[in-house]
């Protein structure tokens, strides 16, 4: 049974009267009569404003409602592939068991203002993420078919022919990673948890797992790399390697000593090694803000893109000016909005004109069972 909080496990505010004013304010909640004890505002500062200013964007849909999370990438040819998963409404229970959603393929000529459906194989698995290969072929990773059920194994396609006919194969591990790296020799690098502390409570692992492919995916070679903390409640690793060879890599946590999504949040570490080792983790977005994915920005900047479980529920984003060294957390960029909690995995691509496309799952007709999800894109710019 969840453990049932009376009031915020972490003191939330800039100072302690700004803490004791909002542990007034957050007091009394019954976290197991919410779903992941996402409340709205667990965990949120409320002793500021927000001051908005819009910005012009393009919005799209990606197919029909009941399309959900989804992977994105870019071909050589500037041709967009979106890989979304489709929740299964199959009436018997034991089917939706077996599959819980579906892998949808479909790709943009027009840099995301049209989508088509374009996948010939069967796909199945949640979690998606999308990589493209120098010379085009595609690599798909994904939750197993059961939705996270079956809990040792993730499902790696493979596309020659941009997303249409896939070979898939099972990859045992405990962990979905946000993307993969491309290595300058064309191999891969995964990082992802070695062993889940979400999965297996009180026996997970505070360390990673690197896992390498010199032939697109096929086969793996595995390392482990050593994290300064003890923290084994972590996973959704997503990673990038900076121009100097570091390696970045964001990381969602559970906050020690509490139970619940709404008590989750994205912390930053890095290696300098290859990823032998890496550094204690420090802070990346708020309690409830989560799903992080790191984009390096042609202009040398970095932009972190997640989703908020807190109030507005939706997608944001942040940025760092010096290499993921500081972000600027107090002006955070809302790129879409959702009427419930069941939100995110954003993806954001940059565009060979500068501008950026995000991809996300959003709630977007709220009292609709059960196709009330949709996937959607955003065409933005920096402000």
């Amino acid at each position: 049974m969840e453990e049932k909080f009376d009031r915020e496990t972490v003191p939330v505010g800039k100072t302690a009267a700004d803490q004791q004013r909002n542990a007034e304010l957050l007091s009394g909640y019954d976290y197991t009569k919410y779903p992941a004890g996402i409340t709205g505002y667990t965990g949120q500062d409320l002793q500021r404003i927000g001051v908005l200013r819009w910005e012009h964007a393009v919005r799209v849909r990606v197919g029909p409602r009941g399309n959900y999370k989804a992977g994105l990438t870019r071909l050589p040819g500037g041709r967009l592939v979106l890989a979304t998963a489709h929740m299964n409404d199959d009436p018997d229970p034991e089917e939706r068991k077996k599959r819980a959603c579906f892998i949808w393929v479909y790709e943009s000529a027009d840099e995301g203002l049209t989508w088509q459906r374009i996948d010939q194989t069967p796909l199945f698995g949640k979690e998606p993420s999308l990589t493209t290969l120098p010379d085009g072929a595609m690599v798909l990773t994904a939750e197993g078919p059961s939705g996270g059920t079956a809990l040792d194994e993730m499902l790696v396609s493979h596309s020659e022919d941009g997303g249409r006919a896939w070979e898939t194969r099972v990859l045992q591990g405990y962990d979905c990673p946000r993307n993969l790296i491309v290595e300058p020799d064309g191999s891969l690098l995964m990082i992802r948890v070695l062993r889940s502390g979400w999965i297996h409570r009180g026996s997970g692992s505070a360390n990673v797992q690197l896992c390498r492919s010199r032939d697109r995916g096929v086969t793996w070679q595995f390392s482990e790399g050593l994290m300064d903390w003890d923290c084994a409640e972590f996973g959704e690793i997503s990673a990038i390697r900076l121009q100097g060879g570091k390696l970045l890599a964001a990381l969602r946590r559970q906050v020690p000593g509490t139970v619940g999504e709404g008590f989750e949040d994205n912390l930053l570490t890095e290696s300098v090694d290859g990823g032998r080792h890496w550094s204690r983790p420090v802070q990346l977005t708020n309690n409830a803000e989560v799903h992080a994915y790191l984009t390096a920005l042609q202009d040398g900047r970095i932009l972190a893109t997640y989703a908020n479980y807190h109030l507005p529920y939706g997608v944001s984003a942040i940025v760092s000016e010096d290499q993921g060294r500081t972000w600027d957390r107090e002006h955070p960029i809302q790129l879409a909005l959702s009427a419930d909690v069941y939100t995110g995995w954003p993806v954001t691509l940059q565009l060979s004109d500068g501008s950026l496309i995000t991809s996300y799952a959003s709630t977007t007709y709220y009292r609709e069972v059960p196709d009330h999800f949709t996937c959607e894109v955003v065409r933005w710019s920096l402000p």
